[in-house]
């Protein structure tokens, strides 16, 4: 089902979770996307608290890079909010290391959820400011009282005012807000919302537009077959499974192409209807 993203012209794939590197198969999935096409952008989001030589493997067979996830800077955060005790923080600690070895583009992903998170923020932010890194700051999307002026309060709160600020395209997602103090400290603020960019034809109606807060604009291919534009709306989702097995790869292909191009083809105008003839022939 990758391969048919490809074939729509994807050239840039992240595997998320849960935890990817679970998932036992990984690495001879990114093999066969890195050998269909060799110039494909490759990388996922972990949490680090998996054996060293799972990312490994996944880096041999030809991922980009992998941004971490940080569910807790320290060990009692960790604790905390995983559930988890030191042996996996100690992994976690352990995958951080060795992707700065890598020295490959790395990210660190923190969910602020209330001050309660203010020491540990402030934390993983100290440390960050010696490190060739960025730290992503993100709102918790459960909480609709939280948002990027939130975090940027938050952020001058715990580290007094930025040196400099600019906004940072992404040619394949929304802009992004980036900081940086004179110490080196990078982080990254989502203040673009997908509700407010409506990329997809569907956007211009949507019943949830008003509460959209997500921060990326992304196809997601879930680990049951659906293809979906946004995580509010699985009822666009596209379910590729389902496609008749005999009408093989292509069928697919045309159903991917088909799906996206419903969603995309004109910005506020009315939503495609539940099911599109292309679909259906494909």
């Amino acid at each position: 089902m990758l391969h048919a993203g490809l074939d729509n012209g994807i050239r840039k794939l992240k595997f998320l979770g849960g935890e990817p590197l679970l998932r036992a198969d990984l690495p001879e999935v990114i093999a066969s996307l890195r050998h269909r096409d060799p110039g494909i952008d490759l990388s996922m989001i972990t949490g680090g608290a998996v054996p060293i030589a799972r990312l490994d493997a996944c880096f041999e067979a030809g991922l980009s890079r992998a941004n971490l996830s940080i569910h807790g800077w320290s060990l009692e955060a960790f604790a905390a909010r995983t559930g988890r005790g030191q042996p996996a923080w100690k992994l976690r600690q352990a995958t951080l290391a060795r992707l700065l070895e890598g020295g490959r583009f790395l990210k660190l992903n923190f969910v602020w959820r209330n001050a309660a998170d203010d020491a540990d923020l402030a934390a993983l932010l100290d440390v960050a400011a010696g490190l060739p890194v960025v730290v992503s700051v993100l709102d918790d999307l459960g909480d609709p009282d939280l948002g990027p002026r939130v975090i940027q309060q938050t952020l001058h709160r715990l580290r007094g005012a930025p040196q400099n600020r600019r906004a940072e395209p992404d040619p394949h997602s929304l802009p992004t807000l980036r900081l940086r103090w004179a110490d080196g400290l990078e982080v990254e603020v989502k203040d673009h919302h997908l509700g407010q960019e409506a990329p997809w034809r569907a956007c211009g109606t949507c019943p949830k537009r008003a509460d959209c807060r997500e921060g990326i604009h992304a196809l997601r291919l879930s680990h049951d077959g659906r293809l979906r534009p946004c995580m509010d709306r699985p009822d666009l989702g596209l379910d590729l499974r389902s496609l008749p097995q005999a009408a093989g790869p292509q069928a697919a292909s045309r159903a991917w192409g088909c799906a996206v191009a419903g969603w995309s083809a004109a910005v506020r105008k009315p939503a495609p209807p539940a099911s599109l003839p292309c679909m259906e022939a494909a």
